[in-house]
Formats: structure tokens, sequence, C-alpha cells
């Protein structure tokens, strides 16, 4: 199974690939092809890697991909936004599920903290966002804060080689959303972009690890 993995390794390094080339050659490589092609990639490395299917991960999944056609092919941002959203929401009820073990007066001192330091950056985008598009980007950020926040306290209450994969997970997302913002509503250079859609596939390919190596954990458990 080790070769469904380098072969996942290999075509998501592609496709970063393909992204850093367009930032030098933007007018010869379309990126946008080779963006979309993340989450289907990762679903059928999925598919090959495990028998028994994690139907809350493939269901955020299809929303990912959901998204992509709203954001690729349709132009239809709010709805991209709002399918993103649900992605990633369904991303951290994974984590709420899977990480029983979490401190409950932990996570509860550590909600309010966690949330002021995250939702800082926002102050500088609120003026920016469109009031057609306010409520989704509400939306949006709390679930990508909700998945960083989860992901962190797994790690924070158990540290371990899985919940290490997990944290890197969220925390690129977080990072990834901070820098989509900063190319939508501050600063258009597409550096921005790159370096974002970089962390997006880099936060998939370690939500993947997540989630087969904490199933297969469960699973053999229970044998």
């Amino acid at each position: 199974m080790k070769k469904i993995a380098s072969l996942l390794i290999f075509l998501l390094s592609c496709i970063a690939f393909v992204d850093i080339i367009w930032f030098f050659f933007p007018d010869v490589i379309p990126r946008n092809y080779a963006i979309v092609l993340t989450i289907p990639v990762i679903t059928i490395c999925y598919f090959l890697y495990v028998e028994v299917k994690n139907m809350l991960y493939l269901l955020a999944l299809a929303a990912f991909m959901i998204a992509d056609y709203y954001f690729f092919v349709d132009k239809a941002l709010a709805n991209g936004i709002i399918s993103s959203g649900i992605a990633l929401s369904i991303y951290g009820i994974i984590v709420l599920i899977q990480s029983h073990y979490i401190s409950t007066r932990r996570l509860l001192l550590s909600t309010v903290p966690f949330l002021a330091f995250y939702m800082l950056p926002f102050i500088f985008f609120v003026e920016k966002i469109k009031d057609e598009i306010f409520g989704e980007i509400i939306f949006y950020t709390f679930a990508i804060g909700y998945f960083a926040f989860m992901s962190s306290m797994a790690y924070i209450s158990k540290r371990t080689p899985i919940t290490k994969k997990l944290m890197l997970a969220g925390l690129s997302t977080g990072l990834m959303g901070l820098l989509f913002g900063t190319f939508i509503f501050l600063d258009k250079k597409p550096i921005y972009t790159v370096i974002a859609n970089i962390l997006f596939i880099f936060s998939h390919y370690k939500m993947w690890e997540y989630v087969i190596t904490k199933d297969a954990q469960e699973t053999s458990s229970e044998i």
C-alpha cells in the first residue's frame, strides 16, 4: 500500500509544480485545470488505499469538489465559499468524533483565546468584504478556525505521530485561508495564490494520512 501513498505524493507534487510554473509563465500554463485535480486525485487514492470507507470524509471531499466547480467552472464565488465552508466543517466534525480524549476543560479554556487570535487578521479584511458575500465569508472563516482549533487541540491533548499529521493539516488550512483572504481583499499579487494552493495541497494530503491512519488504528483495536 505504500506504493499508493508514493503515487499520491508524486501526483500532488506535479500539481503543485504546475502552479509554480504558472507563476513564472502565466500565459503558457492553464493552472485552473491543475488546481481542480487535487481533490479527485486524493479521492481516487483513498478508494485504492482502504476497504472500509469513512463516509464523513468522503462527504467532505465531495463538498470540496463541488466548491471547485463553483469557483473555477460556474464562477459562483458565494456558492464556492459555502461549499468549502461545509467541507471544512465536516473536517472539524471528523476531528471532534475521533478525538474523544480532548479535555473538555482545556477545550473551554482555549476556545476564546484561540478565536480572538485567529479572528485578528479578519479585522483587516472586514471593510473590504462585499455585503452580498459577507455572511458566506463569516461562515467560511469560522469553519477554517474551527478545524484549525480542533486539530491543534487534538495534538496538544495527545501528542502522537497521528495527531501531528492532523495538526499540520489544520494549521496549514488556517494559513491558506489567511493568504487567500489577503489576495482577494488586500493585495492581488499572484504569489499569495501560489503559496495558498501549495498549502491547500499539503493540508489535504495530511488529512488523507490522518484519516487513513486513524481509521486503520481504530479498526485493528476492534478486532
